[in-house]
Formats: C-alpha cells, structure tokens, sequence
C-alpha cells in the first residue's frame, strides 16, 4: 500500500512510498517504487545527456512516475525558458511511456497551466508540496493537475478537499506517520480510512485503479 506519493527517503517498509531519485542517483532497490526526473534544481549544461539517461530509465518497472519536474521561478539557476523546455521534454516522455508526472512549482501556477494546455497532456500531473487553497486547487484540478500536501499546507484546504483527491507527502520533511497524524486531525478521520483513502487515489493516478474510485 504507497500512501506516500512523493519522498526524497526510502521508506522503512519496501513498497509504501514513490522515492524521488535524479537520473544520476538512480539505483533500485529491490521492492521499491520511484519517480525519476530532472529537477529544476538540477538542470545544468549537460541536461540533454541526463534527459537521455532518464528515457532509458523511464521504462524500469519500478518507475511509476516522471519528476520531479517543473519550473521554479525563486530558486531555479536555469533561466525560466530552459526550465521550460527541459519541462516539455519530461512531459512528451511521461506520455510516451504512461507514467504520470509529478510537479515541482514556485509562483509558476499560471505558466504551469499554459503548458497542460499547450501540450494537450493526457496523464495525470500531480503538484507536489501545495499550500494553495481550495479555489487554486479546483483550477488546476480541471486541468488534470491533483495536488499533494506534506509539512507545510493549508489546513483550510485539508478540510474542504474532496476525499477522492487526497494526497500525502514526506518530501524532504520529518516522517510521513507525523504528517498523517497532523491531516487526520483537522480532517477529523480514522488514520487507517485516510491511509486507505490515499492509497486508493495513488492507484488511480498510477493507472492501476480502472475507475475512479468513488
């Protein structure tokens, strides 16, 4: 069961969470699943050969997902067209190989939209660490973009988001345990029904649950 979409540590438990690895750091561990992109951190001179690495490693079996990509207008070094560009790559490559992306965005949310739009994506796009509010979350919601929320998010938000588009996220932060006591709490939910919860709305992002499920 993952009820953690997106971690930058392996999980105690094999198979519980998507770990974030770049195409340089790319080693599986037996039982694991990953996401594997080229960050916008981590974008430098050599970004075609990394992007070349990772449509090879796209297609490993325990990469369920694209990303973290994105465009970060605050901390990025690439200038925001590279950022961009090296963005619609690892969006045509999530299509090609129907894994789903996951989103790294800072005060981009407009620009992200234009480029959902532009490239005419069918897979879901998951906009990792959000802080946003319910009005920003049902905009980009009906561009097929969910969100995850981790240490930092709105508790407005966790109150009013449907149950069917509940994501959780360690990311960089303390434990996921903590962060699923902290949602529970101001969902005012079972911990078990919300990590059954999460676990049923990764399996349909993922492409494993045919339905939504409702």
């Amino acid at each position: 069961m993952i009820y953690d979409i997106h971690t930058h540590h392996h999980p105690e438990e094999a198979g519980t969470a998507i770990v974030q690895l770049t195409p340089n750091d790319f080693a599986p561990r037996p039982g694991h699943y990953y996401s594997v992109g080229l960050h916008p951190w981590d974008i430098t001179g050599n970004w075609e050969v990394q992007l070349g690495k990772l449509a090879v490693m796209a297609l490993h079996p325990q990469v369920v997902m694209i990303g973290e990509t994105g465009i970060d207008k605050k901390n990025g070094s690439a200038s925001i067209a590279l950022q961009t560009e090296v963005l619609h790559e690892q969006v045509r490559l999530s299509e090609l190989v129907h894994k789903p992306l996951i989103i790294h965005c800072v005060k981009a949310i407009d620009e992200l939209l234009a480029i959902r739009k532009e490239t005419k994506a069918t897979l879901p796009w998951v906009l990792h660490g959000f802080r946003g509010g319910t009005k920003q979350y049902e905009q980009l919601k009906r561009a097929g973009i969910y969100v995850s929320v981790g240490e930092h998010y709105n508790e407005e938000f966790v109150k009013e988001v449907p149950l069917t588009d509940i994501l959780l996220e360690s990311d960089e932060s303390y434990g996921i345990d903590t962060i699923y006591e902290l949602v529970n709490n101001d969902m005012a939910m079972d911990e078990t029904d919300l990590r059954q919860r999460v676990w049923l709305n990764i399996r349909h992002i993922l492409g494993w649950e045919p339905t939504p499920p409702f």
